[in-house]
């Protein structure tokens, strides 16, 4: 996907463009490296006039990250560095990475690079001498004024350094590296609206840092031979560890972060819906040829002995099974009902198959003159629905629910409530503080809810939950043909 298209920066700044050094600076006569204050800048962030966040790109760009992260996660530095050159109209974006040798001082490998320094792709910098390093030392993110006036190995670049955002990079506890961007143009300064899309950024780093871990450390099993189970074991926690975090981390971020967590909820439904498609198309498909073969073997007769009429009829009773359940977990992943008739009969298939499955009793209440919402809607109500129940089987201990859908000219309301144990008060205050999270699926079903501009609120006490839920009708009803 091309973004050039989005990248231009506010009125009166001009996109970046790479330039050889200036003549001023290869005739400046330097005695030595200047004092650090002379260059570090980092108070003009807030002091410079801030440009208006471009949503349109940066959207399209977190899109562009969660989909690499997801088909291939070992391009997802690079394809980041590209973005920050695209998002804040750098020159050159990179990934500085802390290295301790066995022998000498620490420093700052380039493992990654995009623009126009890519060409010094391995190239190192001093621990204790660089703007990675201060960056560290501060642990915030920091801006240079031409580095290279202190740090004047900088000056054999091929262009000039005009000036450079830092950010550090975090990884739980530990901070193994920086991301930065450098501006080559001298009409090109970067503003408080670049170091917050590159802290942003940061975190996409930090994921793809963790990834290439949890890929070495699975290649080293499969080396390993006997150990392969163990430590694919071992992989997997480490994955689902990654995993809450980062959706944990999701609801005490900026609202930046919550838009990418409503996009990534998205691309799961969409997931779900593939997967769920492609599961009925073949897999159910080749079942089906199973079955009418062997059907066809013992029809024909062209088998004669009672052992394999025997095994026949029992791997036909087996396809079949295997083709029931094929077809339920497809229809849990995403119903065709719900796009073919809507939510009423959607939701009517699933609460019947839940109370089968749970034994708790589902009292489904919905007008059956309920129309066709738009389908956004019907998704966000369905997904919600179906994470409610899910919550009332594992943790509430009740053996009934109950489930009110009603609709008018502006909304839509439901209601889903159960005589379960409740959840503690302290929690649950904490939970509408946006303190503490009960549990990640309420936290999921409160950011889809909040993102269409509805509301979500949670009463409990020691006779039950109750979850109401409103969304705003933004969307003319579908038409739906008889």
């Amino acid at each position: 996907m091309n973004f050039t298209h989005l990248s231009r920066r506010a009125t009166g700044r001009r996109v970046a463009k790479s330039s050889r050094p200036s003549e001023q600076l290869l005739t400046e006569n330097f005695d030595g490296p200047v004092p650090l204050e002379d260059i570090l800048i980092t108070s003009k962030l807030k002091s410079r006039r801030r440009r208006k966040p471009n949503s349109f790109a940066e959207n399209a760009a977190l899109h562009e990250l969660a989909r690499v992260m997801v088909t291939s996660p070992e391009e997802l530095i690079d394809t980041l560095l590209r973005l920050a050159i695209d998002l804040c109209g750098a020159g050159t974006a990179g990934l500085s990475l802390l290295e301790t040798p066995a022998q000498g001082e620490p420093l700052f490998r380039w493992t990654n690079l995009a623009g126009a320094l890519s060409e010094h792709l391995g190239g190192s910098t001093p621990r204790n001498f660089s703007p990675c390093g201060v960056t560290l030392d501060n642990n915030a993110p920091q801006l240079f004024t031409y580095p290279g006036r202190r740090f004047q190995y900088l000056n054999g670049l091929n262009f000039t350094v005009v000036e450079a955002l830092v950010i550090p990079v975090r990884l739980g506890a530990e901070v193994p590296g920086t991301v930065w961007i450098v501006s080559h143009d001298e009409e090109m300064k970067f503003d408080s609206e670049d170091a917050r899309i590159m802290t942003g950024l940061a975190e996409f780093t930090a994921c793809g840092l963790q990834m290439t871990r949890l890929s070495e450390m699975q290649r080293s099993a499969r080396i390993e031979g006997d150990k392969e189970i163990a430590a694919r074991k071992l992989t997997e926690q480490a994955l689902r560890k990654v995993q809450t975090r980062l959706e944990i981390d999701i609801d005490t971020r900026t609202t930046q972060l919550h838009q990418l967590s409503v996009k990534l909820m998205n691309l799961q439904d969409e997931e779900r819906r593939r997967i769920a498609r492609d599961l009925h198309d073949s897999a159910g498909q080749y079942l089906a040829g199973i079955q009418m073969n062997l059907s066809a073997l013992l029809g024909q007769n062209s088998v004669s002995t009672a052992p394999a009429i025997s095994r026949i009829s029992e791997s036909l009773a087996l396809a079949e099974q295997c083709q029931s359940e094929i077809r339920t977990i497809s229809y849990l992943l995403h119903p065709p009902l719900l796009d073919e008739t809507g939510l009423h009969a959607a939701l009517s298939w699933y609460v019947e198959g839940f109370a089968k499955r749970s034994g708790i009793r589902v009292d489904l209440e919905i007008p059956e003159t309920l129309p066709r919402l738009s389908a956004e809607t019907e998704t966000a109500l369905f997904r919600v629905i179906q994470q409610g129940l899910a919550n009332i089987h594992r943790h509430s201990n009740s053996k009934v629910a109950g489930i009110v859908i009603d609709v008018n000219a502006e909304s839509v309301t439901l209601d889903i409530v159960d005589e379960g144990s409740g959840i503690v008060p302290e929690i649950l205050g904490e939970f509408h503080s946006g303190t503490r999270l009960p549990g990640i699926g309420m936290a999921g079903m409160r950011e889809r809810i909040r993102n269409m501009g509805g509301q979500f609120h949670v009463e409990s006490s020691d006779a039950g939950t109750s979850i109401h839920i409103s969304l705003p009708l933004l969307e003319a009803a579908a038409v739906v043909s008889a």
